[in-house]
């Protein structure tokens, strides 16, 4: 009777062992089965980050080229960004290391719908600028040219009031002429009869012209091309001017007649052709012949 109930106890408690064996061996297969799927599971959340991840690093490299004024708020976010997803990449696939990178990734996401929203407002008024600074460089343009025109407008009028002041003659005329013991003048053109050559010309009204003294060399060149007259050389800076005398008048803005003689005391006056000329210093004003029998 003992042998059999203690044979019963023993079969009792294989059994009992055999259960908690296979019990054991199931959990274990279940916690293993269970770890298996939670692993997948982390690494899918894992990738999808890094998608998430690769995703905004792709909106801000968008946005940072897409800008022609360098954006330092949107590059420190891409190099944060970038920074990320190499740390992710090495990271082990555990729940709180998944949690903290999601954490990382939605402060993230936030962050770039303000920085963003930010870099559109900053392109508007960028876009806004270049416009307005394409308008002023036009309008500076069009200043500039304007300008141009008005310089030479006024280099011109300048000119052009320079010569107007230039003070001239009219009516240069040569001619001989008898002396009368009562001094009076009569014209002649035979050159034996000539006493003096007469050489008068007029002297027009110019507002524009300094009033004071003015000052006229006369060259008289005869049929043989000498200088009558004084024939005096004057020089003014690299030329030099025979002369046959000097006329010097005060002039007061009003119209003057003019008139002086030359005398040929050595030897007479030959048949031809008599050229007069008038200089102010060296610049011819004007110039006139007159022929003589």
């Amino acid at each position: 009777m003992n042998t059999f109930s203690s044979n019963k106890s023993s079969k009792t408690a294989i059994i009992v062992l055999i259960l908690l064996l296979v019990g054991t061996l199931f959990f274990t297969f279940k916690i293993h089965q269970d770890g298996v799927a939670i692993e997948v599971q982390l690494e899918m959340e894992k990738t999808e980050v890094m998608k998430n991840l690769d995703e905004i690093t792709s909106l801000y490299s968008e946005a940072i080229a897409d800008n022609k004024v360098v954006n330092t708020k949107l590059e420190d976010a891409l190099d944060r960004l970038k920074a990320l997803k190499i740390e992710l990449k090495k990271s082990e696939t555990t729940v709180s290391s998944l949690m903290r990178y999601k954490k990382k990734y939605f402060e993230l996401e936030s962050e770039m719908e303000v920085l963003l929203n930010e870099n559109t407002v900053l392109k508007l008024e960028n876009s806004q600028l270049v416009t307005s600074l394409d308008s002023t460089q036009v309008q500076l343009n069009t200043q500039l040219v304007t300008n141009a025109n008005l310089n030479e407008a006024n280099v011109n009028l300048s000119k052009s009031v320079d010569v107007a002041k230039k003070l001239s003659i009219d009516r240069l005329e040569g001619s001989g002429v008898i002396q009368k013991r009562s001094g009076r003048l009569v014209p002649t053109t035979r050159a034996r009869r000539v006493d003096n050559l007469r050489i008068c010309y007029a002297v027009p009204s110019n507002i524009l012209t300094e009033p004071g003294e003015k000052r006229y060399y006369v060259q008289v060149i005869d049929p043989n091309l000498n200088v009558i007259g004084s024939n005096t050389a004057v020089k003014f800076k690299e030329s030099v001017l025979n002369y046959s005398y000097v006329t010097t008048f005060t002039y007061a803005n009003l119209s003057l007649d003019v008139c002086d003689f030359v005398t040929s005391k050595e030897i007479d006056f030959v048949k031809g052709i008599y050229t007069v000329n008038v200089f102010e210093q060296s610049v011819l004003v004007s110039t006139s012949t007159f022929s003589l029998k």
